[in-house]
């Protein structure tokens, strides 16, 4: 009888841990990933602050809030980009990169040579957040970027975002 009711309830147990929901954390992943032309860079929990306006400096520029969100890749390449808000919070919405102070910049270290890569000038590049709260951002990036040594654009697609936030006053 003690071997019937260990076997049962072994049996139970099995099936019960067999049933049970797999946890889904990709909503806690934190990255930045784009496709720049052919090739997808990753960067895992990458940095993002919001800098408040400060309006002792005289600097017009400070006096508006922005966002930044950089990643380093596991090669070193670098990804980044800016968002200015004309007031807190930052809301969901369209940042293009053709109104000062968005902006984008991939630093390409590994591969063949090293290139950095600008958002400056282009007139589609977006930065889109499509979520955001007091804790995290999210959201997605797409356009053409420049070499800025002088040498082409690039793509930029399928760029995607979600990062932890830290509201800091300006250095």
């Amino acid at each position: 009888m003690r071997t019937l009711v260990t076997a049962l309830l072994s049996a139970v147990v099995i099936l019960a841990s067999s049933c049970g929901k797999e946890k889904n954390d990709s909503k806690d992943r934190k990255f930045v990933s784009v496709k720049l032309d052919n090739r997808i860079f990753l960067s895992e929990n990458p940095k993002g602050l919001i800098y408040a306006p400060d309006f002792t400096t005289g600097n017009p520029a400070d006096e508006y809030p922005a966002m930044e969100i950089t990643g380093k890749t596991s090669t070193g390449d670098i990804i980044n980009f800016n968002m200015v808000a004309p007031a807190l919070p930052f809301k969901p919405g369209t940042y293009p990169c053709s109104k000062e102070g968005n902006n984008i910049m991939i630093v390409v270290n590994s591969g063949s040579y090293p290139a950095t890569y600008s958002s400056q000038g282009s007139t589609d590049c977006v930065i889109t957040i499509t979520n955001i709260d007091n804790i995290s951002v999210e959201g997605t990036f797409s356009g053409t970027v420049k070499d800025l040594s002088g040498t082409g654009t690039k793509t930029i697609r399928n760029g995607a975002f979600r990062a932890i936030i830290t509201l800091i006053a300006r250095p």
